[in-house]
């Protein structure tokens, strides 16, 4: 997946990236693919080169439509983007590139801040903000998400190859939907951990289909599916109110 055109390559483009080659590729280690949507040159150049520094393959554009036409094969794992944006915002952008998003805001005070968490942003930061504050937020996130990189996934009796797309119980099949499979995914990134609707219909769905009300009908098949198997109560997925949804660690059958 190339992000950044050729003809931005002169001045985007961070020395030490080898000659000709995509700023974002595919490698055998995998590295996290971040791409940068700053309407302010200066700023965009200053923030790829130290995302770069912690071994991200780090792009930058200045528009939402340049991001979208950029990526239109594959989804960066990782959005980092001013919030509002020409004829769009940080949010829709993400939930189109079907990625996570840290979002840079220069509005003051803690509502805007819990209103973009609540609407969907998986992190705010505050502008004017410390390279490296930024640059611990994405390593977090980017951790977070490292569970795609893994061929199986172990909670309890439970398993997820994610390779297979298959799922077990105490070495039993379980069949779900591709659908139910790829909710089920972003429930165990990390296992414990709260997701709101909006987190999973991003990673669950593809971009502009389905909704919240989405989200509760698959979640409420999921926990049959998983109860029926011999998951217990619930089949591990708890409801966690005005939040949204985990897949709890607690009072799992061994």
């Amino acid at each position: 997946m190339t992000l950044i055109p050729a003809d931005q390559l002169a001045t985007e483009q961070i020395q030490g990236s080898p000659t000709g080659s995509s700023p974002i590729q595919a490698t055998t280690q995998s590295p996290s693919k971040v791409l940068v949507v700053e309407p302010h040159p200066t700023l965009r150049t200053v923030l790829v080169q130290r995302l770069r520094q912690d071994g991200q393959l780090a792009a930058a554009v200045g528009s939402a439509e340049e991001a979208v036409d950029l990526c239109r094969d594959q989804s960066p794992d990782l959005l980092v983007s001013a919030e509002l944006l020409e004829k769009s915002s940080a949010l829709r952008l993400a939930q189109q590139l079907g990625c996570s998003v840290i979002v840079l805001t220069a509005r003051t005070g803690v509502e805007p801040v819990v209103g973009l968490l609540d609407d969907g942003a998986d992190d705010v930061l505050r502008k004017p903000f410390g390279l490296e504050e930024l640059a611990a937020r994405c390593r977090t996130l980017l951790k977070r998400g490292r569970i795609g990189l893994q061929e199986r996934v172990a909670v309890g009796p439970l398993e997820v190859h994610l390779l297979l797309r298959q799922v077990t119980l105490r070495e039993k099949p379980v069949e779900l939907s591709p659908r139910e499979f790829a909710l089920l995914c972003a429930l165990l990134m990390p296992p414990g951990m709260v997701r709101s609707r909006h987190e999973l219909l991003r990673m669950a769905w593809p971009p502009f289909s389905g909704g919240p009300r989405s989200v509760d009908t698959q979640v409420l098949t999921l926990r049959r599916k998983l109860e029926q198997a011999g998951l217990g109560d619930g089949g591990g997925i708890t409801t966690v109110r005005q939040h949204g949804y985990r897949f709890s660690l607690d009072n799992l059958p061994t």
